[in-house]
């Protein structure tokens, strides 16, 4: 992938992942891990991929409407990927879109998507005919957008200075008003944020963002939002939101409009890269620099508490603390090779793909085990995760088998009381673990030679297959006639000179060492029977 591919990617509720490719779209099925289609019209790297939220059925056909838009270069391309052809391309004008989502929460039409055109352009599209419906300008650099997914109307845009929230957005016409701005102060630019890792009590730690949210706009030596990765609404609690910076995670009541929740890592941990949040349960998955994917859910009934050296608040705020639930293995990073991206299953939530930088695409599944102990016993720093106490409206017994992993809602329930426990004995203590289930590799890096097998003819027609080996340095990688990568060989520790076919069942690769002090090599041949590797 290339650098602009970072961030474009998708996963499509039809259960087809979409990503960037340099100038291509690749479209992958998450269940079998093999690429499905391959769109080709972009002239530029690919910066942005989003997946229709529904599939449409058309009962005349009786084929679904795979929907995709992908934007590069300020032109967007809404692809029908069954065919794999270009239904319309939009163009505002020649720089790359910031941001953009499909208008999934109405009934006016399913083509309508809004875009961010920079610097300070929202426009809606319809996607179907290329028509603009209506543009909005506002006074500073917008760098992404959230929907509120209890209210279509509100929209948050995050800019270059703070947050703007829009309360009168409708397809129909243009927003009315500005919205209303709000400044939120870095982090790190806190003076009491070094101390953050001391503190002990979660009030002290809160009490110290709470400045984060204000009206009135701060010094700009103290305050930005450029180190801001990510903002997001929370679709499980109402009015919350989520702020992604590279060391913390900041939650937000709207309401009250201060900081609930901090999520920090330690001075050694891996700082984040982008964060989903769920909808089933109020949890987040994360992806870390080193490539590793973490699940963090909520403990349930946390408020804050005064330390016995303070008064009590009078008016208490619940504070939102996320446990570390479970985690995946990390990637080898090297210069080449790092994270460019995470999707997660919108219709499950139980699975999430890590996009690599060499081609790589990792899905990871969520597995969820029955522990043995005792509820009543069990002693854990973080509250315990029960199975849910009923499914689809049964409750389950005490000696019922553990419910399948279907989704996230199906593995976690949704959080008992200290009474809930003593009331329902049988509660059971879930624990949760990550689960490679699908692998697809990508082509080592180029320069390649290129040999295609021998041709097809009339005695090798039962036992043909077209194979293309792409030989590069240190591997050989054999292409199927569906662009599938069927294996890959490492040949020779050498540098790699080229390759010959002999049969359809083997390959002669040839290469030469670097030349030692008097200048001479190790000239090196290899035969490679394919069947038997």
């Amino acid at each position: 992938l290339s650098a602009p591919n970072r961030g474009a990617a998708d996963w499509g509720w039809q259960g087809l992942i979409a990503y960037g490719c340099h100038s291509l779209v690749l479209v992958v099925d998450a269940n079998s891990a093999q690429t499905l289609q391959v769109l080709e019209r972009h002239k530029a790297s690919v910066v942005k991929v989003r997946c229709t939220c529904v599939g449409y059925l058309y009962l005349s056909l009786k084929v679904l409407d795979l929907k995709l838009k992908s934007l590069t270069l300020g032109k967007i391309i809404v692809w029908d990927v069954a065919t794999g052809t270009a239904r319309c391309e939009i163009q505002e004008h020649s720089k790359p879109i910031q941001d953009m989502q499909w208008l999934w929460n109405q009934d006016a039409s399913r083509d309508l998507l809004l875009a961010v055109h920079p610097p300070n352009y929202i426009v809606l599209w319809n996607a179907d005919t290329g028509t603009k419906l209506w543009k909005k300008s506002y006074a500073e650099n917008i760098l992404s957008f959230s929907f509120d997914p209890f209210d279509p109307s509100h929209l948050a845009l995050l800019t270059s200075e703070g947050i703007v929230f829009i309360s009168d957005f409708s397809p129909s016409k243009a927003p009315a008003s500005s919205g209303k701005k709000v400044y939120i102060s870095s982090p790190h630019s806190s003076p009491s944020h070094n101390k953050l890792a001391a503190a002990t009590g979660a009030k002290k730690a809160l009490d110290k963002v709470k400045i984060l949210i204000s009206n009135e706009k701060p010094s700009a030596e103290s305050v930005t939002l450029n180190d801001c990765l990510q903002l997001s609404y929370l679709p499980s609690k109402r009015n919350y939101m989520l702020l992604l910076y590279p060391r913390e995670i900041l939650i937000l009541d709207l309401e009250v409009n201060q900081t609930v929740g901090v999520i920090a890592i330690e001075r050694t941990g891996v700082p984040f890269i982008q964060v989903i949040p769920c909808f089933q349960r109020d949890g987040l998955f994360c992806l870390h620099e080193n490539g590793c994917i973490t699940l963090r859910v909520r403990r349930s009934n946390c408020s804050i508490t005064a330390t016995p050296n303070e008064e009590p608040d009078p008016d208490p705020v619940q504070e939102l603390v996320y446990d570390l639930r479970s985690q995946c293995d990390a990637i080898r990073v090297t210069k080449t090779v790092r994270p460019c991206s995470m999707v997660c299953c919108p219709v499950n939530e139980n699975s999430a793909a890590l996009i690599v930088s060499d081609g790589r695409v990792m899905i990871w599944e969520l597995k969820s085990s029955i522990s043995g102990r005792n509820v009543r016993n069990s002693s854990s720093s973080a509250s315990p995760l029960y199975s849910p106490v009923s499914f689809c409206g049964i409750p389950v017994g005490a000696f019922q088998n553990k419910l399948p992993d279907l989704s996230l809602d199906s593995m976690i329930g949704q959080g008992a009381s200290a009474g809930e426990e003593l009331r329902n004995s049988f509660l059971q203590e879930v624990h949760l673990k990550f689960l490679l289930t699908g692998l697809l590799s990508g082509l080592p890096l180029p320069p390649f030679a290129i040999r295609m097998c021998p041709p097809l003819t009339t005695k090798n027609i039962k036992q043909y297959e077209p194979i293309l080996a792409v030989d590069s340095d240190p591997c050989v990688g054999l292409l199927l006639h569906s662009n599938i990568l069927a294996d890959m060989l490492h040949v020779f520790p050498s540098d790699h000179r080229g390759i010959e076919w002999i049969s359809l069942t083997g390959f002669i690769s040839f290469a030469t060492s670097t030349p030692n002090n008097l200048g001479l090599v190790r000239n090196e041949l290899q035969l490679v029977d394919l069947p038997t590797g």
